[in-house]
């Protein structure tokens, strides 16, 4: 199990952050990446590690030969990594849902954002928030955050990357995790 990193305001300060801004926050190392994509591939360090240094969270990117389009991935990464491990410490009257995505909890129609939109680790982190605080209840989670449970958990099961981290989230709340579907 992956530990959650709990901050003051969870995962917003990062996610807020632009593509530099989020990069000077990390050490950023290129090496060599071994495996196929012929000669150019072993000879240039095109691959690229990040670790983020105030979560201390890492990831990598070695898909491309193009160094920059492995920064561009590693950066995505990171911002969904943030996202399913950094919550907010609980306190007050529960995490809010952040101004830029509101238009995505509307009352009455689907929970529904592309996995390729910049704002969707913003939407998980503030899922994950809501059930952090309302200790891993999809029930009230869902009424904190204006959505059915139905269309909570048909958003959940779409990712199981997310579906993992609710689960994770789950168990550290002595609760039975759910199943994808």
């Amino acid at each position: 199990m992956s530990a959650l990193l709990l901050s003051p305001e969870g995962a917003y300060p990062f996610l807020a952050l632009d593509d530099r801004l989020l990069a000077h926050a990390c050490r950023v190392e290129a090496y060599q990446a071994s495996g196929p994509g012929g000669q150019k591939r072993n000879r240039t360090y095109s691959a690229i590690r990040l670790s983020h240094s105030a979560t201390g969270i890492s990831v990598i990117a070695e898909e491309s030969r193009s160094q920059n389009e492995n920064k561009l991935r590693a950066l995505r990464r990171l911002r969904m990594a943030i996202a399913l491990r950094v919550r907010k410490q609980p306190g007050g009257a529960g995490p809010a849902i952040p101004d830029t995505i509101t238009v995505y909890f509307k009352q009455d129609t689907p929970l529904q954002v592309n996995q390729r939109n910049p704002l969707y680790p913003l939407v998980c982190a503030t899922i994950l928030d809501a059930l952090y605080f309302e200790q891993g209840s999809i029930g009230d989670a869902s009424r904190l955050l204006g959505l059915s449970t139905g269309r909570l958990n048909r958003f959940l099961g779409k990712d199981s990357d997310l579906l993992h981290a609710v689960n994770e989230l789950r168990a550290h709340c002595n609760l039975k995790p759910l199943k994808q579907g």
